[in-house]
């Protein structure tokens, strides 16, 4: 009965792991994402502010 809770519990923790490690791509591709939009956003401003000069 011991091996069995014990194998559950490493399932389990093995589990959230995994979702971990997916959740924490999801989070780094949102944010390079958003970063390339800052970065495009502000790289229009700085074209516009050039051709008024």
């Amino acid at each position: 009965m011991t091996l069995d809770a014990n194998s559950k519990n490493l399932l389990f923790i093995v589990v959230m792991q995994i979702g971990g490690v997916f959740t924490c791509v999801v989070a780094v591709k949102t944010g390079i994402t958003w970063i390339k939009r800052v970065i495009e956003k502000h790289g229009e401003d700085i074209t516009k502010l050039q051709d008024k000069l």
